[in-house]
């Protein structure tokens, strides 16, 4: 195979969709459980609330507090720190019996529904995007720390992608509701911050790897959030912020830590890996190099 192949990596909430949607998860479980005869809002509010008490404490105790963290490889060192916080949220979520006999099927026939009644927004330009990757010969999949894959498998076939044919990393919960991690991890132990995601990106791209026989012109990782920051900024690899405007949360953190983000429009051939931003799907399909070269026969 020739090494023109590239290879695309993409976050889910916020980055193919244009909002996070935990809460959209949530809401479903309660109004499925609800239909069971079981009010589990009590069950819901309780993890809402003390996921952000615990998130509030870890900010506000963590040293060097923000403003002293000056490097990347200090700002990672703080995403990381959050393992404790996000696994004991996750823990309240299957405690909680909320998700408990939610089928795969459910959450996927679900998750095409949410798109269909404007529950879940895709981002723009997103359906072209996985066309021309395709037509390029490219692959592309999806790592993210969401609470279900057949849920994302859902979203993705309501956005017009053969969902079968895509690999994607992410927690599922099983018909007891308990929130298990990928295949891919260890213990099927759960994704929740950003070395988790970073570990899950260099196993699919060996996965891709193995099963092509071959290596990839480029690998570019897309996403939006504080847990992408190892995938977006992996050496190897051409990161995008996807984000409204250079003030993102995001883009304010790369910048206090010196990564320099340029929009893709500076984006020219041949420059080494390094990290941009685009506001949708559509402003990455303007800079066509990203995914226009053709495999050679």
């Amino acid at each position: 195979m020739s090494s023109q192949r590239r290879a695309f990596v993409l976050d889910f909430d916020g980055t193919i969709t244009t909002k996070d949607t935990i809460s959209t998860l949530l809401n479903f479980a309660l109004s499925t459980q609800a239909s069971n005869k079981k009010d589990l809002t009590a069950a819901r509010d309780e993890i809402v609330a003390k996921y952000g008490k615990d998130y509030s404490k870890h900010v506000k105790d963590y040293c060097p507090v923000k403003e002293e963290r000056k490097t990347l490889a200090r700002e990672i060192e703080y995403y990381r720190c959050l393992h404790d916080v996000e696994t004991r949220s996750f823990e309240r979520v299957s405690n909680s019996g909320l998700f408990r006999g939610i089928s795969s099927s459910e959450w996927e026939v679900f998750g095409s529904h949410a798109v269909k009644t404007g529950e879940v927004i895709i981002r723009g330009g997103f359906g072209d995007f996985v066309e021309r990757v395709n037509m390029s010969g490219g692959i592309w999949g999806v790592v993210s720390v969401n609470f279900s894959s057949h849920f994302i498998r859902g979203v993705l076939a309501s956005a017009g992608v053969d969902a079968s044919e895509v690999e994607v990393i992410a927690n599922h919960p099983d018909e007891n509701g308990i929130l298990l991690g990928p295949e891919t991890r260890e213990n099927r132990s759960v994704m929740a911050t950003s070395d988790d995601k970073l570990a899950s990106m260099k196993a699919m791209l060996n996965s891709w790897r193995s099963k092509t026989g071959g290596n990839f012109s480029k690998v570019v990782y897309v996403g939006d959030s504080g847990t992408d920051v190892e995938c977006l900024t992996a050496e190897g690899t051409t990161g995008i912020v996807i984000a409204e405007d250079r003030d993102s949360n995001l883009m304010e953190t790369l910048d206090r830590v010196g990564v320099d983000v340029e929009h893709v429009d500076v984006y020219r051939e041949g420059q080494e890996s390094r990290v941009y931003w685009a506001r949708d799907f559509r402003e990455i399909l303007e800079n066509s190099f990203l995914v226009s070269q053709q495999i050679s026969k």
